[in-house]
């Protein structure tokens, strides 16, 4: 029922078609599927019920286009009962059964043209209050998203401050290796959690491409030490990401601080490529190693 509540043929083919056009099309539709299967029927029941397929007709009429369209279609069936069926190609007079069993169905036939119409009504009204919740929700998530991003944007103030009146070296490379992870956290938040894309998966490569650039400007990868992205486009979960990103960054700081050095030329790769199974993502660096003990 809720994919016939979706049809609605009136607001879709509207202004294009007429509203007039698009009710009666639809009755004469419905109606000559209704003819139709009542000739397919008379092959193999003979003399069946004169009103078998009226009622499903007007309820399919009545649901795609409204109450007009199913009222239109039901008179015109009760008319072709009433030459097809009751008084063959003549319009007579009908006896009193006759005459009754056509009232009564054509009230009958009323009754669901008033039921399918309810339906229509409360499908439209439920419609129009899960679009108002769902403006609500969008405007409540970008109202969080601005606060979170406006709370990371504080953090990194406070360490940053906090990093420039230290005087020990140590501290100063702590905070500031804080304030990169932060600074990560951000635009991971910033890039995956947009609500103008609702779709779960995103592309690993992209966001990655980003995260790259802000490492190269954050920890000056320039001169002696470059940083090197191929990256192909891969699809992944948001969380995925979000956790492959962090760490992404710990590994590129970590080859950034001790893979090179003594000022040592080098370069730090970052590599992504689509598998057969997935995603297959590569950090390396051209130091020499690890120096063997006792050496």
């Amino acid at each position: 029922m809720q994919g016939l509540g979706d049809l609605n043929l009136r607001a879709r083919l509207a202004p294009e078609v007429p509203t007039w056009v698009t009710e009666w099309v639809c009755a004469g539709v419905c109606v000559a599927l209704a003819g139709l299967l009542r000739l397919a029927v008379d092959l193999l029941i003979p003399a069946p019920a004169p009103f078998v397929f009226l009622f499903p007709a007007v309820l399919l009429a009545t649901l795609a286009a409204g109450w007009r369209s199913g009222v239109i279609a039901l008179s015109l069936l009760l008319v072709g009962v009433w030459y097809m069926v009751l008084s063959p190609a003549r319009l007579a007079p009908l006896d009193a059964s006759e005459s009754a069993s056509l009232v009564l169905n054509g009230l009958s036939g009323l009754m669901v043209v008033a039921v399918a119409q309810g339906f229509r009504t409360a499908y439209g009204a439920a419609g129009a209050e899960r679009a108002a919740k769902l403006e609500i929700r969008d405007l409540l998530l970008r109202e969080l998203n601005h606060r979170v991003k406006n709370n990371f944007q504080m953090v990194a103030s406070l360490l940053d401050m906090q990093r420039r009146r230290a005087t020990d070296p140590g501290s100063q490379q702590a905070l500031a290796d804080a304030l990169r992870r932060v600074h990560s956290m951000a635009q991971a938040h910033a890039y995956l959690y947009s609500p103008s894309d609702a779709s779960d998966q995103i592309d690993l490569g992209a966001y990655l491409g980003d995260l790259c650039e802000n490492l190269s400007d954050s920890l000056l990868l320039s001169g002696q030490v470059r940083l090197d992205c191929w990256l192909t486009p891969c699809m992944v979960s948001r969380d995925r990401a979000v956790a492959v990103g962090l760490v992404v960054n710990e590994l590129v700081t970590n080859a950034a601080k001790h893979a090179f050095p003594s000022e040592r030329n080098g370069t730090i790769l970052v590599k992504l490529k689509q598998i057969e199974i997935g995603c297959e993502l590569t950090i390396a660096d051209d130091d020499e190693g690890l120096t063997p003990p006792g050496e």
